[in-house]
């Protein structure tokens, strides 16, 4: 592989955003407000039918996808609750389509070809609620 810049975070980040935005735009949403940064949740607040959505966009480098984590999907969800929104994420996993070996496809390069897994918005999990311990004496 040659010696090409390899992705950072942010941009890999960046890239897994804008696969979302592209999306939601031939869905026919109407993207709102695009936010980029690693720290900043949801990423992506759209429009569509007079219904709001918060969209969670998290992207991991090849074979990894993005994961949502439990205190990012409270925090969103009570945003989403106070605006009326609904809360969804999307999962992106990026590929170094040029990569010869799993190691060089999990190294993305800045303005390189990739592949990209991504199966569209997914509302968020319902939370489950604690069940009480069962204690068995015998």
């Amino acid at each position: 592989m040659a010696s090409s810049e390899i992705m950072n975070l942010e941009e890999l980040h960046f890239l897994g955003i804008k696969v979302v935005y592209k999306d939601m735009i031939d869905q026919g949403y109407e993207v709102l407000n695009v936010r980029k940064e690693l720290d900043i949740n949801p990423q992506i607040l759209a429009k569509k039918d007079d219904q709001f959505y918060a969209v969670v966009v998290k992207t991991g480098y090849y074979p990894e996808m993005g994961i949502v984590l439990p205190e990012i999907i409270q925090q969103v969800r009570e945003m989403g609750r106070k605006r009326n929104a609904l809360c969804y994420y999307a999962s992106v996993g990026i590929a170094n389509a040029n990569g010869k070996t799993e190691k060089e496809m999990a190294r993305p390069v800045v303005g390189g070809e990739y592949y990209i897994n991504y199966k569209g918005i997914i509302p968020f999990p319902e939370l489950k609620a604690k069940l009480p311990s069962i204690n068995k004496e015998d």
